[in-house]
């Protein structure tokens, strides 16, 4: 059996399981690494909008005895995502309604520059994650994750400067003035494709590289925050 095949058979119980305890269901999304490079991911992230009552523990206790660990997220119908409308935005539909969704996802907040800046402050700690990693697996995943912070920084920075809720980082470079767009397709290319996509990232002097690549991303930002003149 392939890899890519037992992923799939994976969702489909996973999808199977959620509507089996639940008739209500609006819709099941797929959300965070698994969704990117499953290979390697530690769990499946899921997010369950329904029109029910049940408590998270029964979802929680239906898919409890799979392979891989799953962690569920319950919204009822109409009630907004906050914190997961941005990873919700970007997820996949497994099933159901994307109006659910939509609906979950409305009026999600612009980001900010500054909330940009943080999370690439915050990438770091994905890298020192990494870096004491025993784990060859968790180590790759870590320091993926810590790049790939960076591109989400870049990517909120490009949001707020254009005003936009627009998550797909195709159609913000090509809103992006020049040089930002061009700036923005090597962050993309770089730090999303080649090191968290693909995984190739440098092996040696990592903490200099990503040294490199976050003061280029506060840069970016910096330049963008100055030109919108915020």
């Amino acid at each position: 059996m392939s890899i890519a095949t037992k992923e799939t058979e994976l969702l489909e119980a996973i999808v199977r399981r959620l509507l089996e305890v639940d008739d209500k269901i609006c819709s099941i999304s797929l959300i965070g690494s698994f969704a990117w490079f499953p290979e390697l991911a530690r769990d499946v992230d899921i997010v369950v909008i329904t029109e029910s009552e049940l408590p998270s523990d029964a979802y929680w206790d239906s898919v409890s005895d799979l392979p891989k660990p799953v962690d569920i997220v319950v919204f009822r119908r109409g009630e907004r995502a906050k914190g997961l409308a941005l990873a919700l935005r970007a997820g996949v539909l497994l099933w159901g309604d994307f109006e659910a969704v939509k609906e979950a996802i409305n009026d999600m907040p612009v980001p900010t520059f500054e909330q940009a800046r943080r999370v690439a402050e915050r990438a770091r700690r994905y890298l020192e994650m990494g870096l004491s990693a025993s784990d060859l697996v968790d180590r790759d995943m870590d320091i993926r994750n810590a790049f790939n912070a960076l591109f989400d920084a870049a990517r909120m920075a490009a949001m707020c400067f254009l005003e936009t809720e627009e998550t797909r980082w195709g159609e913000l470079r090509r809103q992006l003035p020049q040089p930002f767009d061009e700036h923005f397709r090597h962050i993309i290319n770089a730090l999303h494709v080649a090191y968290f996509y693909n995984g190739l990232y440098p092996t040696e002097n990592i903490s200099e590289a990503f040294d490199r690549w976050q003061n280029e991303v506060l840069a970016f930002i910096e330049g963008l925050q100055r030109l919108k003149g915020a």
